[in-house]
């Protein structure tokens, strides 16, 4: 398993079609119980995504944590990677163990687009984690003035 996460981090395709098709279980978890569906959601190859869901990777599939490849993508702000997870089947409303979601990620981490695809695609805007944050404190707390402008404008038209 080790080796699929190594190749996929890696973005050598060829290797993990080559680990693919030699049978390599595409949900084998390492010892943070990550996936690579989830290494190569939150380093970008979309590719590798595509082949990894195709071979049946859990799209769903989550680490210890709790953290799901969805995560992956809303904090790396990709926005090819999260609409393929999406159509994939992906929850939009996963949260962790802390109770940390995908849109509250993308949130602090800034990426505005993503944010906007999340809530088109039915994120929660309530959800709160445990420590009661919502997207909008997380975006507010790390400075990211379009993304709170944009969750406000959201949560005002859903009263």
């Amino acid at each position: 398993m080790r080796e699929l996460i190594d190749a996929v981090k890696v973005g050598d395709v060829d290797q993990v079609e080559t680990l693919l098709s030699g049978g390599v279980d595409v949900n084998a978890r390492d010892s943070e119980g990550s996936t690579a569906l989830i290494a190569a959601s939150e380093t970008g190859h979309v590719e590798i995504v595509k082949k990894l869901l195709v071979t049946g990777s859990d799209v769903n599939g989550n680490d210890i944590d709790g953290w799901v490849p969805l995560m992956g993508a809303a904090a790396s702000g990709n926005q090819e990677i999260l609409q393929v997870l999406l159509d994939a089947g992906a929850d939009v409303n996963a949260a962790t163990n802390f109770g940390l979601t995908a849109l509250m990620t993308a949130a602090g981490s800034g990426h505005v687009s993503i944010v906007q695809t999340l809530l088109e695609r039915g994120a929660n805007i309530r959800a709160k984690d445990h420590n009661t944050w919502t997207a909008l404190v997380w975006a507010n707390s790390e400075g990211h003035k379009d993304v709170v402008e944009l969750l406000k404008q959201m949560r005002d038209q859903d009263n």
